[in-house]
């Protein structure tokens, strides 16, 4: 029985090294490989990472427990038994051959291939998520700010127009004109754009303060000092002294990677805890 199960592995491997040398008519930057073996290993471990993600949202989406040996020698069998796919890689490609080769077809057709260029021949299906572009002068900002008026009084300034850096919109924000009913409750226009855009999160540029607002769901809440500085490389929170201020590139990328890792919640917690007079804020009225 050891011998015919080695003897089986010993055909997949020589099988795989065939379909290997197939592409590799049609692909001119593929390395040339020997060892079946080699490549049946390689092949193995470049799926395993998506194989390990898929199974991740796959107990996610249906609860079903994963298996203990998950991150065990037979890593491989186990994620294909939980994944209902068979460990046989050519098993897999003969039963969906009619999705893959459709899809190896178009990798081998890329005008990236004939360049040798694998970052043109693979892209990812977006961008990673990031805050809106900020001008380089604050006065645009101002002038943009002025322009604004509210949407529910008839054509009136906005008295605190406030800019939500994740998505860009304008709001009328610290004002009863523009409240809206949120789970029973009276919220300002910036609470309750958090939810309908950052999922209870978010992050505001308050203009006329020059001023950085983060929320988190109705209660919690802090300012933040903007990326905007002086030719002293000071901020100038509330515009108080009028000097003219620049982008801070540098502390956009801060406050962006707050919002990347997921750190908005934690930097609010901080900041009440140093300051207590921010406990007492009626945040959701912003």
């Amino acid at each position: 029985m050891e011998q015919e199960s080695e003897g089986v592995e010993l055909e997949e491997e020589e099988k795989v090294c065939i379909l290997y040398n197939t592409l590799r008519t049609h692909v001119g930057c593929l390395h040339e490989v020997s060892s079946g073996w080699h490549l049946w290993r390689c092949v193995k471990s470049g799926i395993l990472p998506f194989l390990r993600g898929a199974a991740l949202f796959f107990h996610h989406l249906n609860g079903v427990p994963t298996p203990p040996d998950l991150h065990g020698t037979g890593e491989w069998e186990a994620l294909c038994a939980y994944l209902c796919l068979p460990s046989n890689l050519l098993q897999l490609y003969n039963n969906h051959h009619e999705i893959l080769d459709p899809l190896l077809q178009g990798w081998c057709s890329h005008p990236g291939i004939q360049q040798f260029s694998p970052e043109i021949l693979i892209r990812f299906p977006r961008e990673s998520n990031k805050l809106i572009d900020l001008p380089e002068d604050y006065s645009e900002l101002i002038n943009q700010a002025s322009s604004f008026t509210c949407p529910k009084s008839g054509g009136d300034k906005s008295r605190a127009p406030t800019l939500c850096l994740v998505c860009g919109m304008m709001l009328c924000s610290q004002s009863y004109c523009c409240q809206t009913e949120l789970e029973g409750e009276d919220v300002g226009a910036c609470t309750a754009h958090t939810f309908a855009c950052g999922a209870g999160v978010g992050i505001f540029l308050r203009v006329r303060e020059s001023q950085v607002l983060f929320l988190a769901g109705k209660t919690k809440g802090c300012f933040y000092a903007p990326p905007y500085l002086d030719d002293y490389g000071e901020t100038d929170q509330g515009l108080r002294r009028g000097n003219p201020l620049h982008l801070c590139r540098e502390r956009y990328r801060k406050i962006q990677k707050l919002w990347r890792q997921h750190s908005i919640t934690e930097e609010i917690g901080h900041a009440q805890e140093a300051n207590q007079t921010l406990v007492g804020i009626d945040w959701q009225h912003l």
